[in-house]
């Protein structure tokens, strides 16, 4: 094995080893805050901020530009990113990330340059996908478009990120935090989603009526939250309500267009569904609290952010890795235990950290729950990750054409 024999091998491995260091980082300080194991020393930024960052744009990216720049050719029947694009892409990235964790030492400048390098990798990966997108045939970049869209404001929320960060700027972190998750993550997901599930399920179920795809929906979800991001930095609470219901609507009615009860027996499956399902339940989340704030009750807090973070999209990235890697390491399309383990923890960290901003149970609860959202997060991925980290690093069967 090679590590860039195909862009999934090195995003992936990088993504492995990310989401780990993240939440190892994010649940020691949260032990030294909450729980005063120790004292915590000053960072340069704010705790908060820096770990909104690391997950969002340190984490998910890897995984997100890892599938696409393995899969988005073949969708277009067009010739493979190349190696030396995702190759520099994956190197810049990399470099940046480390710099920003120097920079927790090193002060706020360097995490401004990792961040811009960082900015800088994934701009060299998009314009090498927005290459393939323009050397395809018309036909076959029928509902494509919308990911060269998501994955540019990836790169802009980095940029704003930076920004955020310089001394006396006047951009607040929410920002690039809503950019990255409304403009960049959700929509991404949710059409890699809206193409792959039916598929995925047409492909295991006998008799199976896939639906038809209309590229309308894509972009059209993609507009939806972006008009959620902007409304939420406008403080328009009101007609946030409705919208947030209707996008869990739409979330919810592609769940059920898609499942069939036999879905159940095949585990590879079950999990892309058990995923996709949180993506309705954060904008229910969502829609609760905005009706909190307009009757002036408590809100939900950052209840709904990880429902969305972590139950639809960290839910759906352990699903979508399990494929892709069993799948281009030569094994069989099936679940294991370690990635049940896998998604069953990430489920009960969601629901923890949940439930730790709901009124009514952080008054009952003895302690802060979201304290143990992350340790649980990390006890469920850490065998995971590991056995998956194997797969990448010995794979030694091409990617399947």
């Amino acid at each position: 094995m090679r590590l860039f024999d195909a862009p999934h091998i090195a995003y992936f491995l990088g993504g492995l080893v990310q989401v780990l260091f993240a939440l190892i980082l994010w649940a020691l300080w949260l032990m030294g805050a909450f729980a005063g194991a120790y004292p915590l020393p000053a960072l340069p930024v704010s705790p908060v901020a820096l770990h909104g960052f690391l997950m969002l744009y340190g984490v998910f990216p890897f995984f997100v530009f890892g599938f696409l720049a393995t899969t988005f050719p073949r969708w277009m029947q067009t010739a493979p990113v190349a190696r030396r694009a995702y190759r520099d892409a994956f190197a810049v990235r990399v470099v940046g990330l480390v710099l920003v964790y120097a920079g927790l030492l090193l002060g706020d400048r360097a995490i401004v340059l990792g961040a811009v390098l960082m900015a800088l990798g994934d701009a060299r990966l998009v314009a090498a996908l927005i290459g393939v997108y323009r050397r395809a045939r018309k036909p076959a970049r029928q509902g494509v478009l919308v990911f060269t869209v998501t994955l540019t404001a990836e790169v802009v929320g980095l940029a704003l990120y930076a920004a955020a960060l310089w001394r006396g700027s006047p951009i607040p972190f929410a920002i690039p935090i809503r950019v990255g998750l409304f403009v960049f993550l959700l929509p991404t997901l949710f059409g890699v989603s809206y193409r792959m599930i039916p598929f995925f399920t047409a492909s295991v179920l006998a008799d199976y009526k896939r639906p038809p795809a209309d590229p309308r929906i894509p972009p059209g979800f993609l507009a939806a939250t972006s008009a959620h991001a902007l409304m939420a930095s406008l403080a328009w609470r009101a007609p946030l309500i409705f919208l947030d219901a209707a996008i869990a609507a739409v979330a919810w009615y592609f769940l059920t267009l898609w499942f069939r009860r036999d879905v159940v027996r095949h585990g590879l499956l079950l999990l892309l569904y058990a995923g996709y399902a949180w993506l309705g339940v954060g904008f229910v989340l969502y829609a609760l609290g905005d009706a909190g704030l307009v009757a002036g009750h408590p809100h939900l807090g950052r209840g709904p952010l990880h429902a969305l973070a972590i139950g639809f999209a960290m839910s759906l990235i352990v699903a979508m890795a399990t494929r892709v890697t069993r799948g281009h390491s030569g094994r069989g399309l099936s679940s294991d235990l370690l990635s049940w383990v896998a998604l069953l923890g990430i489920e009960v960290a969601a629901i923890l950290r949940v439930a730790s901003d709901v009124p009514m149970l952080e008054r009952l609860a003895p302690y802060d729950l979201s304290v143990f959202a992350a340790p649980i997060a990390i006890l469920a991925l850490l065998p995971w990750a590991a056995r998956y980290a194997v797969m990448l690093a010995t794979t030694t069967r091409p990617p399947a054409p």
